[in-house]
């Protein structure tokens, strides 16, 4: 799908509309009905009441188109118009269908169904006055809550006012809007719904991930097809992430793991994952594995892919191990976790390697590359990501909520599958266990790390329908990458 910003938007509309395609009346109208039909789909409205909140704008007019479909659907429909009749002659052309309609001077508190349709994404200020009370009081209430093209309060592109409507279900036109895939504002929105009213747009800012079509497997494949991934994870006491990483990696289709383990971890690594090569090394005083160049050199040069960081540590040990592999190694590579940290002690060092890289940081990890907080990663990850891919020449995929994969051209793409319940410890490693095994079977840096991104959260996804999103572990997230490849 398409992210587009509110120039963009309204470019498009002028263009369907100059072209003799469309008119104003016309996409008011498709709009209009196709978010009718879009509650129809979700919500059984007979019987129920429904107060529309539409505004004296455009986006007044598309509540009013919908008004006049689920009254005709069997909806009980009221309409409230703090701002009196429209102002716009696009929406006052369908101002007579709200004929039979009551106009209420306040909402039913007692509605089953609020349906925001005040501002659209013009706004550009904090609301006030009497529309700030009506979103307050529908905030304050357990109804179905449904925000047309935008929620209230939201800016279309990033940023949002104090008052904002708190939408349980979004339905947008023509294509995505920025504010609606950043953390700061997308949680207004729930689940998002895009109508694409027929429009091709030719100008639009950033694309969501489209699901991954994998490589038909020949049948006179080998393990050695499929590829080697060479792990350098996990430090004592922290055996689990580099467990999580090879579980994942082999269950998303690499033929052959070799894992780098502490002596310490043996047992519990070989126990967990015996599919694996294992590469016992010994412990440091610290917990950090000690691992000599012979060793290095052996796995880079019978691998097709490269994983450092998880559970690794931080110790000067980390330090040294992630240098020589970038000094070293030349192939894909990705870097995690601990290596990140390890890599905000001298970044430099990521212009001196003739590996391709792929960065997996969350938002704390890339304000420490950055020398930044995590608040101020969180409110620019579209500059921050965007600008460290180009300066470095990688492939940075900045984890969070609709995460950020930004290639070393600039081109951002932002996931949509994943939930809450992915908020917990190990997910990570699990993630770059995925990006990983796709690097070894082959795949570009910028596929792999957009496949597995896409792929980890729509496991999760899984994993949150069978379980619930607070019940489910990492280990779910792996299970769940079984009904992903299916």
């Amino acid at each position: 799908m398409k992210i587009m910003t509110y120039s963009q938007i309204k470019s498009a509309e002028n263009a369907a509309v100059k072209s003799g395609d469309e008119t104003y009346v016309s996409l008011m109208e498709k709009a209009g009905n196709s978010a009718a039909n879009e509650i129809l789909k979700r919500y059984n409205i007979n019987n129920k009441r429904i107060n529309i909140i539409c505004g004296s704008g455009n986006n007044g007019g598309d509540g009013l188109v919908i008004a006049a479909a689920l009254k005709a659907a069997g909806g009980f429909v009221s309409l409230i118009m703090p701002f009196g009749m429209p102002s716009t002659s696009t929406a006052e052309h369908f101002h007579d269908n709200i004929s039979g309609i009551d106009v209420l001077e306040d909402i039913d508190p007692t509605a089953d169904i609020f349906i925001d349709a005040l501002f659209g994404i013009g706004l550009n200020r904090p609301i006030e006055g009497k529309a700030a009370d009506i979103i307050n009081e529908i905030n304050n209430t357990n109804a179905i809550k449904i925000a047309i093209d935008i929620p209230s309060g939201v800016y279309a592109d990033g940023g949002c006012g104090d008052v904002v409507f708190c939408a349980d279900l979004t339905i947008t036109f023509i294509g995505l809007k920025i504010s609606q895939v950043l953390p700061d504002t997308s949680s207004f929105c729930g689940e998002v719904v895009l109508c694409d009213l027929g429009l091709s747009p030719k100008d639009y800012a950033y694309t969501t991930i489209d699901k991954p079509i994998l490589r038909k497997r020949d049948k006179n494949a080998h393990k050695g097809t499929f590829g080697t991934a060479f792990m350098i994870c996990g430090s004592y006491g922290m055996c689990g992430a580099e467990i999580l990483a090879a579980k994942s990696a082999i269950r998303s289709g690499v033929g052959i793991v070799k894992a780098v383990v502490c002596d310490k971890n043996y047992t519990a690594f070989a126990a967990s994952v015996p599919e694996a090569v294992t590469i016992p090394v010994p412990t440091a005083e610290n917990g950090a594995p000690i691992i000599y160049d012979k060793t290095l050199l052996s796995g880079l040069s019978s691998s097709d892919a490269c994983l450092v960081g998880c559970g690794l540590g931080r110790s000067d040990e980390t330090i040294k191990i992630l240098k020589r592999i970038l000094e070293i190694s030349e192939i894909p590579t990705i870097i995690d976790a601990d290596g990140i940290n390890s890599l905000s002690q001298d970044i430099n060092i990521l212009s001196k390697t003739k590996a391709p890289l792929i960065l997996t940081p969350h938002p704390a990890e890339m304000a420490r590359l950055c020398d930044t907080t995590t608040a101020d990663i969180e409110h620019n990850r579209i500059r921050y990501a965007k600008n460290f891919a180009m300066e470095y020449g990688c492939v940075l995929v900045l984890k969070g909520a609709n995460t950020i994969v930004a290639a070393p051209d600039g081109k951002l793409f932002f996931n949509t599958t994943g939930n809450p319940g992915m908020a917990t410890a190990g997910s990570g490693d699990v993630l770059a266990g995925i990006i990983t095994a796709f690097l070894a079977m082959g795949y570009a840096p910028l596929q792999a790390a957009k496949y597995g991104v896409y792929l980890h959260g729509e496991a999760g996804d899984k994993a949150a329908r069978n379980l619930g999103e607070r019940y489910m572990s990492s280990t779910d997230i792996i299970e769940g990458l079984r009904e992903s490849y299916i």
